[in-house]
């Protein structure tokens, strides 16, 4: 892991300015209503607004005239189609993608190349990314965040069963419809992208710095343990309105990645089921080996949500109670590996994860205690009071 150098040269910059600067799939252009039309194809595909651009290329919306729907393309920048081998990597990586079918996945309809720019063609989301969305409206403090975290977790088991791993993870690359439908995006393009252009961390992953696992972080191999860790991280987001960690730049926010255990306190997470809160710290753990499969992070939160979707995307902005939650089964504690479920600053420290259920400010465990005191000094104010009878009465 590279170390950071002169950190005081560099300016503080927030998220939003780091994806701006290197996220492969963040659009720093966004088309305006008074943009001109365009009248451009793509194979079988029609082209009539620019949707955005970015460090790999553009995203338009389109007509696919053989389907009749509504598209999304995505096109390689060309600095980056200019390299041939990583051209070939792109649609290697975009048709491997291809292959995966599930509702809470974005789709990849075709895959080609016109002119030697690589172009994929997408289903069109009509609705927003979560970026976009916690940006307007802020964190969800409802069972909403659960429910687009399991749907998530639901596409990623998907991706898993067939040895796929996304590698970018982030509210950026999920998309929710106005149908409610949550869809994960961008699968395999990360990876193509950081081969093509032979960049290591930071610059490769300057935008996903936030979400990046500790082993992604120190440029291990990754499996499918790494997205867990980012989808975790995400979550933070959602509930929280920030991820865990800020710096100046990419470097330092990868570094606490690697050695610290994300924070989990009551200010930040104390209207969130015990359960959920467990699963979480399970999933952010820097050893993958204590992390849960995506299929069990689907489950788990199913549990915890009774099982229910969004409806809309008006029911994900209506933040509701968590006092809507159905009660869950106990759900075994993390390893004592796992980061702890602590306070805020100046609060009193909670016990380890290991003891379940019993976090302070709790009121179960307290009573109990204060009950067995009351009961004993009531025993002790009878065993006297009896004492002093007898010796009266002698």
């Amino acid at each position: 892991m590279p170390q950071e150098d002169d950190q005081d040269a560099f300016k503080p910059m927030d998220e939003q300015t780091l994806l701006e600067l290197g996220s492969d799939s963040q659009s720093s252009h966004e088309a305006k209503p008074d943009e001109p039309l365009l009248d451009i194809k793509f194979g079988q595909v029609h082209i009539s607004r620019e949707l955005g651009r970015g460090g790999m290329g553009k995203v338009y919306k389109g007509q696919h005239l053989g389907l009749d729907v509504p598209v999304a393309v995505k096109t390689m920048s060309a600095a980056l189609a200019a390299d041939g081998s990583g051209r070939q990597r792109f649609l290697r990586e975009a048709r491997t993608a291809a292959k995966l079918d599930h509702p809470n996945i974005v789709r990849v309809l075709d895959v080609n190349e016109q002119d030697g720019t690589p172009y994929i063609v997408m289903e069109f989301v009509d609705g927003t990314d979560l970026s976009a969305l916690l940006k307007k409206h802020g964190p969800l403090k409802g069972q909403s965040a659960l429910k687009v975290i399991s749907q998530v977790a639901d596409g990623l088991a998907h991706a898993h069963a067939q040895g796929i791993v996304h590698r970018d993870i982030k509210p950026h690359n999920i998309f929710i419809s106005k149908d409610g439908r949550v869809k994960l995006g961008d699968f395999g393009l990360a990876r193509a992208v950081e081969q093509t252009t032979e960049l290591t961390m930071p610059g490769a992953a300057i935008g996903t710095a936030h979400y990046m696992s500790p082993e992604q972080s120190n440029g291990a191999e990754l499996d499918q343990r790494s997205d867990i860790y980012s989808l975790g991280v995400t979550a933070y987001n959602l509930i929280t309105g920030a991820p865990p960690y800020s710096g100046t730049t990419p470097v330092s926010i990868a570094v606490q990645h690697v050695n610290k255990d994300v924070p989990y306190d009551r200010e930040k997470f104390g209207h969130v089921p015990d359960a959920a809160v467990y699963l979480l710290i399970s999933m952010t753990a820097r050893d993958p080996s204590l992390r849960p499969t995506a299929e069990a992070v689907r489950d788990q939160l199913a549990q915890i949500t009774g099982g229910s979707r969004l409806s809309s995307l008006e029911d994900l902005l209506d933040h509701g109670s968590m006092s809507q939650y159905v009660p869950a089964a106990p759900t075994p504690p993390p390893p004592s590996q796992a980061p702890q479920w602590t306070q805020a600053p100046g609060h009193s420290q909670s016990p380890h994860p290991s003891h379940a259920g019993q976090f302070q400010g709790s009121s179960s465990g307290s009573n109990t205690l204060l009950w067995v005191a009351v009961g004993i000094a009531a025993f002790l104010f009878l065993m006297m009071a009896g004492c002093v009878m007898m010796m009266a009465a002698a």
